[in-house]
């Protein structure tokens, strides 16, 4: 089997060939996937019956299907309470932990709080923040603190070509999110920018997800 392009963070359910995608299914918003998937609490989407909600959330992560939780995490511009997102959010790094699986991280203006509540919650999985759009410094921090960055399809405005050419590559993932674009463009504009081959890239991107998720695609 040819190495397929993978998208680790996609809303989009339709199947595509040669793309192995990681579907994300937000608890209580979005239907269970039979496909493989990730599941969380989105800090926009908490319920008022949060209980219930997580409760299906602990059934849904041990399932054989379920790669990672998330995304879940922090974000200064929703409406959401934030008291209830750092609840919402320290649990699911437990639930994270006790499934041993990868967290997706939602992050909008909060990354210091957010690394403060992984560093309190003692997260023993990687981490990866996905749909990463800020500045190379801010991405070294997350870096130094052994987490994973996922680029999406902002970085097809151009500006983030010094951020793509100094992220180490066994650090780096692609993805789609709910952008309604072709991951193999996105695959595509990165190898341009860092100037490697796209049998480089794709051979790195799919060790990356055996490792981290610890998932076969053969």
């Amino acid at each position: 089997m040819r190495v397929p392009y993978i998208d680790i963070h996609t809303h989009d359910r339709d199947k595509q060939d040669d793309v192995l995608s990681l579907q994300n299914c937000i608890v209580s918003k979005d239907h269970f996937p039979s496909t493989i998937c990730s599941v969380g609490i989105h800090p926009w989407y908490i319920d008022n019956d949060f209980d219930t909600q997580y409760q299906i959330s602990e059934t849904y992560a041990a399932s054989e299907n379920v790669l990672a939780i998330g995304e879940c995490g922090l974000d200064k511009l929703t409406e959401t309470k934030w008291e209830k997102q750092i609840r919402c959010f320290e649990l699911q790094i437990q639930l994270a932990n006790i499934v041993g699986k990868p967290i997706i991280i939602h992050c909008v203006r909060a990354y210091q709080e957010t690394f403060q509540v992984l560093l309190q919650q003692k997260v023993a999985v990687p981490v990866i923040f996905h749909g990463f759009n800020k500045n190379t410094a801010l991405a070294q921090s997350a870096l130094k603190k052994g987490y994973l960055i996922s680029l999406g399809a902002d970085i097809l405005f151009g500006s983030k070509n010094n951020l793509i050419n100094n992220l180490p590559l066994e650090k780096v993932f692609l993805e789609t999110d709910d952008k309604s674009i072709s991951i193999v463009d996105i695959y595509t504009y990165f190898c341009a920018a860092r100037k490697i081959s796209m049998d480089q890239l794709r051979n790195q991107l799919a060790q990356n997800f055996q490792n981290v998720f610890k998932y076969s695609y053969l």
